[in-house]
């Protein structure tokens, strides 16, 4: 029980005031959030809901979108997430040293999860690009960034030298130029 309530408090800190939209796109636009946790009395929201993964038994009473916030606990490699059935996966990065959410969102991708990935928690500028690199989709910065400045970390280069999950070919390995 104890669990549950850290997990719920710690989904709402990744969820923003309307007014205060903290979501960049892949695009550079920076867009409101939709997804809204479970109550703490277990009721559901009406539209977007995020689920713990504890809460994935819900899934299927949702009328909106769904989405499932996954922690550094929670590795698909060891969950069989219902990933056909679900707009969005966040995954969280407690903290700067911390890479698993960088392989889960590989893991996910090579799964075949077709949905958006959105990073969350320990998100900045210098990041952003290495986190598109890995098939993320959209990002929730920490509060304290600056999200025009931040947006340009999605361009801090033009192109990569290896392979990655959202450049399966680089110009180095085609022979392709840069413009």
């Amino acid at each position: 029980m104890h669990t549950e309530t850290m997990h719920t408090a710690s989904t709402d800190e990744f969820l923003q005031d309307p007014d205060h939209p903290r979501v960049i796109t892949l695009a550079g636009q920076i867009q409101a959030e939709t997804f809204q946790p479970v109550g703490e009395d277990g009721t559901l929201p009406a539209g977007d809901v995020l689920l713990t993964v504890d809460q994935l038994d819900q899934l299927s009473a949702i009328s909106g979108r769904k989405g499932v916030i996954l922690r550094a606990t929670d590795s698909p490699e060891t969950l069989s997430l219902p990933l056909d059935q679900l707009d969005l996966i966040a995954i969280e990065f407690k903290g700067f040293a911390d890479g698993r959410g960088y392989s889960f969102a590989t893991l996910l991708r090579r799964q075949g999860f077709q949905g958006e990935l959105r990073a969350v928690g320990d998100v900045f500028k210098d990041v952003l690009y290495y986190l598109k690199r890995c098939g993320f989709d959209s990002f929730v910065l920490k509060e304290d960034k600056d999200l025009q400045d931040a947006i340009a970390g999605l361009q801090t280069f033009t192109a990569g030298y290896q392979f990655a999950t959202a450049t399966p070919q680089t110009h180095y390995q085609t022979g392709r130029t840069i413009s």
